[in-house]
């Protein structure tokens, strides 16, 4: 049992998570293809995560981790100094240091462990670390860990980073770290800024190369390739659960830094090896990356500048650079009901908040993939419209006023057995009996007693029909049912009247009956508007 004392803690950490809205919750999805997941049973086109490349759905992939599994088993049954070096960690490894031009590299269990592992095993007491103050979380706890002393300067303010590189002891070792394109901003470092005083003082120069590795560059060897600088960078961490699709992380160095580190790196040292099946879906995704990564990088830049320009001219300010677009609101609730407007139009955009940006400076980071179409961008753009609409009340032009214009819509269920709890071989037993009846067999048993139908108005249509309550000037328009929302594979062409349905006798609101058939199910609904 927890103490009382720890269980106060939490409480109180739970209540102030509340009243900041800052509470976070995990979201179960399923994940589709070409850029898709789904939420419960709601489609939303994928803006939030980090598969720039759409590699993460590639089935060649997956059938690489197969075939390997099939070979040698899942796990590699120890760390990498015991018994779990595989020749698919081998091979991945060179694959690795091919891919960055760099003489070695040395793979980690995530991109995490690989900046765990390279700064605590460099940097100890006596040395100072320089940090930008926007840091991956990885490199603020790596710095950390090396026992060190810590700087940090002001995001991108390499003026400032020279000011404290001056006042710092030349006894120890310096050593520069820090994310090339920044995960939440959109921005890049400058890399020339920063090789002039690594060079100057003397500091080893280290780039977290995680969401610029295989999406920047004419061979996608990040933000450094598109200054022309790469050959000039001592070392470099990335991951492969980004553009790659995958999972975990590398550092590309010289033969002697992975020769140290080896020795060095205690993420390393005491930590199981990769799964031997990871290795291969990696070396896979390299493959595929090193043939096809041209095109797709070709393809996500095109969609990026479509994106930033439709924001633009729609009134948002679309920060930072490459497919990373941030759009601040600063707000925290705010932030969050943006989100879920978003959602609300089919578009999932993750709200950051803080810890993850300082307090005050929430933001919807919008992320593109080479998955996405420029359907998909058009979509995006339009939702963002809505979404300002209802978060801030402000006409969005045209988009604004067709949404003021649909009146409200009040759906009743009158036979709920039919829309809830339905497993796949229920609706399936639903269709064939529905089929049935439309071949001539016997009248199925309606699934629920009829309501009692309201003083002179029309009777209700008979079992096996949708009953649609629309307002006399939209008579003619075409409906979908509610059973088609809610089931999709119910969905079929509806059989409209051939004669217009008649008119109720009197009451103060005048309505038109109308009947349509659902042939794959037996649910009666009323849409009274």
């Amino acid at each position: 049992m927890i103490p009382q004392r720890w269980q106060e803690f939490l409480n109180e950490q739970r209540r102030q998570r509340t009243e900041q809205n800052l509470a976070r919750k995990i979201r179960i999805l399923r994940h589709q293809p070409a850029g898709r997941v789904l939420l419960g049973s709601q489609e939303l086109v994928n803006f939030s995560s980090n598969d720039y490349l759409g590699l993460a759905s590639d089935l060649r992939i997956a059938e690489a981790a197969a075939r390997a599994a099939g070979r040698y088993g899942w796990g590699a049954g120890g760390s990498r100094l015991v018994t779990g070096t595989s020749v698919v960690h081998h091979e991945l490894e060179g694959a690795v240091a091919k891919f960055r031009g760099t003489e070695a590299a040395l793979v980690f269990g995530s991109g995490y462990h690989a900046n765990l592992g390279l700064v605590s095993a460099l940097a100890g007491a006596g040395d100072t670390l320089f940090s930008d103050a926007l840091n991956h979380a990885s490199i603020i706890a790596a710095c950390r860990l090396s026992g060190g002393d810590v700087r940090v300067y002001k995001h991108r303010d390499y003026d400032e980073l020279e000011r404290l590189l001056s006042g710092s002891s030349a006894k120890g070792k310096r050593l520069i770290i820090t994310d090339s394109l920044f995960s939440i901003e959109g921005d890049s470092i400058d890399c020339a800024r920063l090789l002039k005083l690594s060079e100057r003082f003397e500091a080893l120069l280290v780039l977290d190369d995680a969401h610029a590795n295989a999406v920047l560059g004419k061979r996608g060897r990040g933000v450094a390739e598109v200054q022309n600088v790469s050959a000039r960078i001592d070392l470099v961490t990335a991951s492969f659960s980004k553009a790659l699709g995958s999972f975990g992380g590398f550092v590309a160095c010289s033969r002697e830094v992975r020769d140290f580190l080896v020795n060095s790196s205690r993420p390393f040292i005491f930590s199981s090896a990769m799964p031997i099946t990871l290795a291969a879906a990696n070396i896979e995704a390299l493959r595929i990356v090193a043939a096809e990564g041209e095109n797709l990088r070709q393809k996500l830049a095109g969609l990026v500048r479509t994106l930033r320009t439709k924001l633009q001219a729609a009134g948002f300010e679309a920060k930072g650079e490459h497919q990373i677009i941030p759009i601040v609101v600063g707000d925290e609730q705010k932030a969050l009901a943006y989100s879920e407007a978003l959602e609300n139009q089919g578009m999932l955009v993750h709200p950051m908040r803080f810890p993850t940006v300082p307090r005050g400076q929430a933001m919807l980071r919008v992320s593109v993939s080479a998955a996405h179409t420029d359907d998909d961008i058009y979509r995006l753009v339009n939702a963002f419209k809505i979404a300002r609409d209802k978060v801030t009340g402000k006409g969005t032009g045209k988009v604004a006023r067709r949404e003021a214009k649909r009146p409200d819509e009040t759906i009743e269920v009158l036979d709920d057995s039919t829309m809830t709890g339905l497993n796949f071989s229920e609706v399936q037993a639903l269709m064939a009996e529905a089929m049935s009846v439309e071949a001539g067999g016997d009248e199925p048993t309606d699934l629920a007693p009829k309501p009692a139908a309201p003083a002179e108005a029309p009777e209700l249509a008979p079992s096996g029909t949708a009953t649609i309550v629309k307002p006399e000037s939209e008579a003619q328009a075409d409906a979908t049912t509610s059973a088609e929302t809610l089931h999709p594979e119910l969905a079929v062409e509806p059989e409209l009247p051939k004669e217009d349905p008649p008119l109720a006798s009197d009451g103060d609101a005048k309505t038109v009956r109308r009947t349509q058939r659902v042939k794959k199910g037996q649910t009666r609904i009323h849409k009274k508007v």
